[in-house]
């Protein structure tokens, strides 16, 4: 039981640099709402884990109103559609006279209302939610309360149609009634740690006793496991009904029986236990605690809840009662998480707002999925009918084929499967929206009718704080960029000794362990792991709909990204390969609610086949401050309303899938996978040297018609080792492939750089905002097509506007230091993080004058050379541990690998055709493919009419 209370610094960069925070139209009134958070709103309500808002009719209207009417004061606050946060300035809290005539107790609600209102204009508001306690006619806002000396005025009365006309909102703005106890589970299990959770039972213990059964984050006001209408307060429990057993007046009657002390409100009771000298208060808590276990047990288990979550007044003392609540819990639902809330008006506010449901339309595939991801890309098909392949044109969506009946697609096929093996492991990558897995699967089983025993591995994580403190020594300081990378390992995150108690059941049809981690258990069954891409991974922490590894709420972007890069993938990937021996399936989890599978013996087939042949990864690509418009304009399947195409990721493999079909269905795994089983056959000699890493990259910084990157270096090699804990540094060189008229590429110092002197010119344009005579510096080279410049580490450099150039590089690709921006914004209007620090600790003042064009402008030489063919040998630096060969031919070229590995791109050309000894596959212009070592001799052929060129990078 879990108690819970840079310039190609990749999609990182462009995350911090154009994607961060998450941003929403309420920015543009209030800042933005990372800044306008309540001081004393809960952690979970600053979470941007915002289920409840989908695509809405209106996205104009952007802000709903939240309000939480009580017996003795009402509250109210906007909450933004886009990020689901609480706006501090339009937050209200007044007091009610709940006793009072109709009229003044409509007055001094209104005065709330108004003040939230009064924050914003009236055309952002999408629809207003109220949670309010009973009896109420919630369908038709018509209060039912009398007799009990609150609200009796407003018996009868409809409370809609008066707040309509008192507020003058329009017909066909909706306001929506709930419950108090409902509003308070719905914002509870829309955030936090109960956000992971599919099934959540939320109660409130005060006067009464409020609960609210949720499933996927909806109510549930009937079926398996749910009380009558939903209300558990009045289900038979002990000699009474629960509320007898479970209230105020049950902990101030007991109290008084024994005691002789007399008491009025529980508060008193709860001082005099806090104060350690009234045995009697402890055991009337104790005693309440078992209580609420007894009663709360049954229900738990028959509705299968993961989470419990436990509001009201009365739980400001759960210190007194919950060890006894976990007493019996452990003995009934092991597994079961309990999260004390911190502030049950809060979550009421956020609960109302989630009432207002969207309005469903006909919405196109870019518009349903924004809610869980950030892009303007769409998916990747999940069958190939709706990918065209056409020769000499960008193919977006490359694919090796398993083969016929490899690739299944669906939950209920898998659901068959697990049906078969009965006691089942499901893992996977995180990212991974693991309740919409187990709400198909169930959707699945319950048509069967199956027993099914879910243990969550979330259940048995340490607490959030615990893990926060095993990771923090990797994170660097908290508003660096960089950390380290971790040498942990997924079971330090995890109660084992916990986890390994947790045993089938017997008495269930089926039993599953799922969640990252389901591997570490002790049960001897198949795993199925699903994957997901890193380009998904990170869509869907721009949009807020994922948190880290043990965390349960997201994090500003660059925040979690850090944590993804130096922490997360490092652990995962090392239990990755722990597991290949036990996997039975793989699955793609890149879709909302499709996944694809595959038997993992078929894509450990699929690999090695790829591991003698030639490989291509599924390219992805990005917008940035700088970008430019030629990716834009020369590749067909990308979306033309992005503002730019900065980056292509066409061979960054830390990022990259590689992508199998089979029968039309598509399946992704990460490159990781490859390297794992194949290593020694893509590296060849190398693969001692290199062990699982991949050393080279391609991709491309796209400046035509863009920006210039910022002025940058990368760091050297001891220092990439002792301060990040990478193995090999990012050595870079950008080669030429399309140019505009006066590009040009910044390259080294001036011969009479003074570093103090530029230092504090960098230093004075950060602080006081003043441009920087940058050529005073650092010398400018015109550009041209297949062009070569060469940056070794420490060197300073940039990419000019009005190029295409394609980056070859050793593989860490997020150290970029850059020391100038040119004063610019990125795409959300904030600045980009400078590293002037971190640059001049690395910085190489000895590469000026002369001495750059003779060793960092390459100069190419033929090599050899035939009838219709040569190779021109492109030197890199001494520093790169690669160098850059270009192949040039009209018809066909032969080459051998020579036991290394080639990583390739048509620079000139329409098409290729690669001829190994099993395939022929075609790549057309500026598409990146690799030539495994085991490969051996190879053959080129040129589709074209002029002479086809090719680049070819390969270890020295």
């Amino acid at each position: 039981m879990n108690i819970v209370s840079n310039d190609l610094a990749l999609y990182f960069c462009l995350i911090i640099e154009s994607n961060q925070p998450m941003q929403c139209n309420c920015s543009s009134l209030l800042d933005s709402c990372s800044g306008l958070l309540l001081e004393s709103t809960p952690e979970l309500l600053k979470s941007s884990n915002n289920k409840r808002y989908s695509k809405f009719k209106h996205p104009e209207k952007d802000l709903i109103l939240g309000v939480d009417i009580g017996g003795s004061h009402i509250s109210a606050a906007m909450a933004c559609v886009a990020c689901g946060r609480i706006l501090e300035d339009t937050f209200s809290q007044k007091p009610v006279t709940a006793y009072a005539s109709r009229d003044v107790i409509i007055g001094q609600w209104l005065d709330a209302f108004e003040f939230s209102l009064s924050k914003v204009p009236s055309s952002r508001i999408n629809g207003v939610g109220i949670s309010m306690p009973g009896p109420f006619d919630y369908s038709n806002g018509i209060s039912l309360i009398q007799g009990v000396n609150k609200y009796d005025e407003l018996y009868g009365v409809n409370v809609k149609e008066v707040l309509k006309t008192k507020l003058g909102f329009t017909e066909d703005l909706p306001i929506h009634f709930e419950n108090d106890a409902f509003c308070f589970g719905l914002g509870e299990s829309l955030t936090g740690v109960a956000a992971s959770c599919h099934k959540v039972i939320a109660i409130t213990l005060g006067t009464g006793l409020g609960a609210a059964f949720l499933a996927g984050g909806k109510i549930q006001k009937e079926g398996i496991g749910v009380p009558p209408e939903g209300f558990l307060y009045n289900t038979p429990f002990k000699d009474g009904i629960a509320e007898d057993y479970l209230s105020t007046a049950w902990l101030v009657s007991q109290f008084n029986a024994i005691s002789t002390k007399r008491v009025r409100e529980a508060k008193e009771i709860y001082e005099r236990a806090l104060s350690g000298n009234d045995s009697f208060a402890i055991d009337i808590f104790q005693s309440f605690g078992k209580n609420l276990g007894e009663c709360l047990a049954p229900w738990v288990k028959s509705f299968g809840a993961e989470c419990l979550i436990i509001g009201g007044n009365i739980s400001k003392a759960s210190a007194f009662f919950l060890q006894e609540l976990q007493q019996v819990f452990k003995q009934h639902c092991p597994t079961l998480m309990i999260q004390i809330a911190k502030e049950t008006e809060l979550a009421a506010i956020a609960g109302a707002a989630g009432l207002v449901q969207p309005t469903r339309g006909n919405e196109n595939a870019t518009e349903s999925t924004q809610l869980w991801r950030k892009t303007k890309q769409p998916l990747m098909p999940l069958e190939i009918k709706s990918i065209t392949e056409s020769k000499g044109e960008y193919n977006l969506y490359p694919f090796t084929s398993l083969g016929a009946q490899k690739i299944f697609s669906g939950f209920d096929s898998i659901a068959e499967w697990i049906i078969s093996q009965k006691v089942v492991l499901i893992d996977g990558y995180v990212g991974v929206d693991w309740m919409t897995v187990r709400r198909e699967l169930d959707d699945v089983f319950n048509k069967k009718e199956l027993k099914v025993q879910w243990v969550d591995t979330a259940a048995f994580l340490q607490t959030e704080e615990e893990i926060d403190a095993i990771v923090a020594p990797f994170l660097g300081e908290q508003d660096s960029v960089w950390g380290r990378k971790t040498d942990l390992l997924l079971k330090d995150l995890y109660n084992l000794e916990h986890l390994h108690q947790v045993q089938p059941d017997a008495a269930c049809d089926i039993c599953i362990f799922f969640g990252i981690g389901a591997g570490l258990s002790s049960w001897d069954a198949p795993i199925v792991y699903i994957d997901l891409p890193k380009n998904e991974l990170q869509h869907r922490m721009a949009a807020g709909s994922i948190c880290n590894l043990g965390k349960t709420k997201p994090e500003t972007a660059a925040a979690m990204y850090k944590r993804f890069y130096f922490v997360d993938w490092e652990i995962l990937n090392r239990f990755r390969l722990q597991l290949l021996s036990r996997i039975a399936l793989v699955a793609d989890g890149q879709w909302q609610n499709e996944i694809t599978w595959s038997n993992y013996s078929d894509v450990k087939n699929g690999l090695g086949h790829l591991a003698k042949n030639a490989i291509r990864v599924r390219p992805w690509l990005a917008p940035g401050a700088w970008g430019g418009q030629w990716l834009k304009n020369h590749i067909k399947e990308l979306n033309k309303e992005e503002v730019n195409y900065a980056w292509s990721f066409e061979l960054i493999v830390p990022e990259n899938g590689l992508v199998f079909e089979s029968d039309g269905y598509l399946l992704e795994v990460a490159f990781d996978w490859l390297m794992l089983q194949e290593a020694d056959a893509v590296l060849g000699k190398d693969a001692a040297r290199f062990g699982l890493e991949f050393p080279i990259r391609f991709d491309f910084l796209d400046t035509i018609d863009g920006g210039n990157l910022s002025i940058q270096c990368h760091p050297r090699l001891d220092y990439i080792r002792k301060q990040f804990g990478e193995t090999i540094t990012q050595d870079e060189t950008y080669y030429i492939v399309d140019c505009q008229e006066g590009a040009k590429v910044y390259l080294g110092f001036q011969e009479d750089i003074d570093p103090e002197k530029f230092r504090s010119e960098l230093e004075r344009s950060l602080e006081e905002k003043v441009p920087v005579a940058i050529e005073k510096y650092v010398q400018v080279h015109p550009s041209h097509k297949h062009d070569l410049f060469l940056i070794p580490h420490g060197t300073v450099h940039s990419s000019g506007a009005g190029n295409l150039v394609l980056e070859i590089s050793a593989t860490p690709y997020i150290f970029t230091f850059k020391m100038y921006d040119w004063l610019r914004l990125d795409l959300n209007g904030k600045p980009r993080p400078i590293n002037i620090d971190h640059a001049f600790r690395n910085l190489n003042f000895e590469r000026k004058g002369e001495l750059v064009k003779k060793e960092l402008i390459s100069h190419p030489a033929v090599l050899e050379k035939g009838s219709n063919w040569q190779v021109v040998h492109l030197p890199t630096h001494p520093d790169h541990f690669y160098d850059v060969h270009r192949l040039e031919f009209s018809e066909t070229i032969t080459v051998d690998t020579e036991n290394g590995c080639h990583v390739l791109m048509l620079v000139e050309g329409t098409s290729i055709v690669v001829e190994t000894e099993e395939v022929q596959q075609r790549y057309n212009f500026a598409e990146t493919f690799v030539i495994p070592a085991a490969a051996g001799k190879y053959r080129l052929v040129n589709e074209g009419k002029e002479m086809a060129k090719v680049i070819k990078a390969f270890i020295k």
